[in-house]
């Protein structure tokens, strides 16, 4: 029998405390009301009725944060009672004109909505925990703050991400967790790899599925292409709101199959045909001109009361939403799924289809969508030909043995979408802060008091800095000026606290200060960047992808250093020796290693002593393959390197 795993990927990033709106608050108050209540009030209509939900939902570490924060459920309630108020002004406007029925809908949907929230108690973490431990759906984790996995600048860096996401998931959902979201479908497997700075020299990297399994991680996700090759199913096609039709998709056998990696981390693809099906906002079903119109509100209450109407209508010619027949169309586009899963299972007997989705699309950008996923669930339970399950349940079993190429699910399927020219300043400032963080964790690790609490928030704008949603709006255009002002003011935050570590100068008001301000991750465990990797740094980073003149770089350099510091000197993070491209050290100097390691060791790439000292003991085991009965003290030699690299 085929397995259905169908996923949803709920994240937003922090924006408690960080502005009401466009951009800010009301963006999470939109999501609790549209999205993660209803879902919750399905998961309670069909545990009633019997009806199996074995759903995958993912709620990232951040959004678990702000869902549980107070001043968010306060806030949530006060919205939701402006609406509620808006939808009963609508009501007695409205009533007697071709918008009736979608303002009784309204005024109904925030009624439900305000008392839901209210029996609930605002805790929605709860519910999903609870709903968990019944058996009604699984929840996995992933990093703490959505950082894309790829480009961060050490295994340091993302071991702080990985871990500090399972205790948060841990805190809030009773249990150790087991699966994981990677951030964008972003993965990179163990290789050299060299970070966009100036003179960084390459180092060996861990790949990203073996800090997840050492973490505690079984499983994960991909993008098809990673597995079967070809295109990406990339945002042109793909996308909410897309330009172009799809392509003709079909996918490989491959993609059906649970794939382990040399890790022993196991991942499922996401399978293209269900994903145009459903994201596709033109070509799929969010584009049906019945289902409510995402862009057009009101006027006077800034509710919405129109239907999409056609692909091609201006929104001021959209005409008047109809919701009961808006739901029939859902309950007929589930049918239409149904079936679609049905041909796939027929051709790929036995095989696993991953459907995976934003969840955000569920109510948010296509309202109908949680009927339409309600509908599927209570159709699939007639179906005798497919079986639903959770994503833990679907890798149990036999597993092909695959090596994965690094990708993502952006546009052009690497990391084009996160990492271009727009996009340099904010890399520059995540990895001079990745850096300081790491001289900041060995120098301040065991201060107690105010120092402590200093370093710990300091690890806080850290891991808020690095979250992937900021250059992704970039790219997107779609609030590039409300990211920037969100990284920038992390990174100053984190400039500010360093420097007050660094110079002795606590200022413990101001730590107070941004501990309410920027206040996840109570656990912040600092000692989580002594245990990964080290950062390698050449003068200030900035990137080789964008040329610059000396002068330019020179006056760029002396501007980065007046704001935000001097780059730290410490043993994880000194500059290493310029040498030409290719030359290789006397590694064989380093008593113990001898010719035969050394040879294995520069085949590997590691041609310096910098290199060598950026090594996990682990991974230099693997590089020189001592014999069984060979002693080596690995630990020496990568200590002795990085003195060395330091002359």
């Amino acid at each position: 029998m085929t397995r259905l795993v169908l996923v949803l990927h709920a994240h937003l990033p922090y924006v408690r405390a960080h502005g009401l709106w466009p951009f800010g608050e009301e963006t999470l108050y939109e999501v609790i009301a549209e999205v993660y209540l209803p879902l919750a009030r399905l998961l309670e209509r069909l545990e009633r009725e019997g009806v199996p939900t074995p759903l995958t939902l993912g709620l990232t570490p951040v959004l678990s944060e702000q869902l549980a924060d107070p001043r968010v459920k306060e806030g949530f309630l006060r919205h939701a009672a402006d609406r509620l108020g808006r939808a009963e002004a609508d009501l007695g406007r409205l009533r007697a004109g071709e918008f009736a029925a979608s303002a009784q809908h309204n005024l109904t949907f925030w009624q439900t909505t305000l008392e839901h929230y209210r029996s609930l108690t605002g805790d929605l973490t709860g519910f999903f925990a609870r709903a968990q431990e019944r058996g009604r759906l699984e929840v996995i984790t992933s990093s703490a703050t959505h950082a894309y996995s790829p480009l961060l600048a050490s295994d340091a860096a993302l071991w702080a991400q990985v871990k500090t996401g399972t205790e948060t998931y841990r805190r809030h959902y009773r249990r150790a967790p087991t699966g994981y979201w990677l951030p964008e479908m972003a993965y990179r497997p163990r290789g050299l790899w060299k970070p966009p700075v100036d003179g960084a020299a390459p180092l060996m990297r861990a790949g990203v599925d073996e800090l997840l399994y050492q973490a505690g991680i079984r499983y994960s996700f991909v993008d098809a292409h990673l597995v079967q090759g070809g295109k990406p199913l990339s945002p042109t096609y793909v996308g909410y709101g897309e330009s172009q039709p799809p392509q003709k998709i079909q996918s490989q056998d491959v993609t059906y199959r649970v794939h382990e990696l040399p890790s022993g981390l196991r991942v499922l693809a996401r399978n293209p045909e269900t994903a145009v099906q459903v994201w596709s906002a033109d070509y799929g079903y969010p584009g049906n001109g019945v289902y409510r119109e995402f862009h057009r509100k009101d006027p006077i209450s800034g509710l919405r009361h129109h239907r999409v109407s056609g692909r091609k209508t201006a929104l001021g010619d959209k005409e008047p939403y109809l919701p009961q027949q808006a739901l029939a169309q859902a309950t007929e586009h589930a049918r239409h799924f149904v079936g679609l899963l049905t041909e796939l299972a027929q051709q790929h007997p036995g095989g696993v289809i991953c459907a995976a989705y934003d969840a955000e699309l569920f109510g948010h950008w296509w309202y109908e969508g949680t009927a339409w996923l309600e509908a599927v669930f209570r159709a699939l339970n007639s179906v005798m030909t497919i079986q639903p399950t959770t994503a833990v349940e679907a890798i149990r079993g036999e597993a092909s043995r695959t090596a994965l190429p690094e990708g993502s699910w952006g546009r052009g399927g690497a990391n084009e979408v996160w990492l271009g020219e727009q996009t340099l300043d904010y890399w520059r400032l995540v990895y001079r802060a990745e850096a300081q963080m790491v001289e900041a964790a060995e120098r301040f690790g065991r201060e107690l008091n105010g120092k402590r609490r200093a370093l710990r928030q300091l690890m806080r704008e850290l891991l808020l800095l690095e979250s992937s949603d900021w250059p992704f709006l970039i790219d997107s255009a779609q609030a590039t000026e409300y990211a920037r002002t969100r990284y920038e003011g992390h990174a100053e935050r984190f400039a500010e606290l360093y420097a007050m570590l660094t110079t002795d100068q606590l200022d413990l008001g101001r730590v107070a200060a941004l501990e309410s301000l920027d206040n996840v991750f109570p656990e912040a465990d600092t000692s989580l960047y002594l245990s990964r990797g080290k950062i390698p740094v050449e003068g200030n980073p900035v990137g080789d992808l964008l040329s610059q003149t000396a002068p330019e770089r020179s006056a760029r350099r002396s501007a980065e250093a007046a704001k935000y510091g001097p780059l730290p000197t410490s043993k994880a993070a000194l500059p290493v020796r310029k040498r030409k491209p290719g030359q290789r050290e006397p590694l064989e100097k380093i008593q113990g290693i001898g010719a035969v390691y050394q040879k294995r060791l520069w085949e590997a790439g590691i041609l310096t002593f910098a290199q060598l000292a950026a090594l996990e003991p682990e991974a230099l085991l693997r590089i020189i393959q001592p014999r069984p009965w060979q002693k080596v003290d690995v630990q020496s030699w990568i200590l002795e390197a990085g003195k060395r690299a330091r002359r």
